[in-house]
């Protein structure tokens, strides 16, 4: 398996920044992130300034929602969706 750590983070893919909020979101390798375990879903998506977690069961699906992190309320609310 890849070992993951971009930006220095254990399990961090990669960081971009949200356009509609200017928040980092991280997509991550959970086990080596040291997430709780949850093997159907070993990605996970996460808004870096509210700290909120989205588990997916593909790097694919993780990518997909870093480009819109509506899943996290308070970026949601920022955005006024």
């Amino acid at each position: 398996m890849k070992h993951y750590a971009a930006k220095g983070k254990a399990g961090c893919v990669e960081q971009k920044r949200c356009r509609a909020t200017g928040h980092l979101v991280g997509l991550y390798h959970a086990e080596q992130a040291e997430l709780e375990e949850d093997l159907e879903h070993p990605w996970a998506v996460v808004c870096e300034a509210h700290g909120t977690i989205l588990r997916t069961q593909s790097m694919r699906l993780a990518r997909q929602h870093m480009a819109r992190p509506f899943w996290c309320e308070d970026c949601a609310a920022e955005a006024n969706l």
